[in-house]
């Protein structure tokens, strides 16, 4: 991938790529670990007791109400950049993979030079 004998500009391609792939994986992990182990969703009555001190009831419920759908919101966005990622790595890999591919055929005839 790096070796001498590749061209300076197949090289500078590689490295692109790899810094590149090597930041899509830190997204994907984060994603995933945001994903899995999620902030604590609180029943009404907890939020309640936590956050609603001075508040009406019924305001109390709206901003229950508004905090779900905030959290549901934040996993479907994690779930995007998730599956973002994810497909970023696969069309690098098959890049990097295609770039650095000796053919067959050049194989052989170096071989037999």
């Amino acid at each position: 991938m790096f070796n001498k004998n590749t061209d300076l500009i197949k090289r500078i391609m590689n490295l692109i790529l790899v810094v590149w792939i090597i930041i899509a994986v830190v997204i994907s992990y984060n994603s995933v670990i945001n994903l899995f182990f999620d902030n604590y969703q609180y029943t009404y009555e907890e939020y309640k007791i936590k956050y609603c001190k001075s508040t009406t009831d019924e305001e109390c419920k709206r901003q229950h109400e508004s905090n779900d759908l905030n959290i549901e919101r934040e996993k479907r966005n994690q779930t995007k950049v998730l599956i973002n990622s994810t497909g970023n790595i696969l069309i690098i890999g098959a890049f990097m993979y295609f770039l650095n591919k000796e053919d067959k055929v050049k194989t052989t005839k170096k071989a037999t030079k």
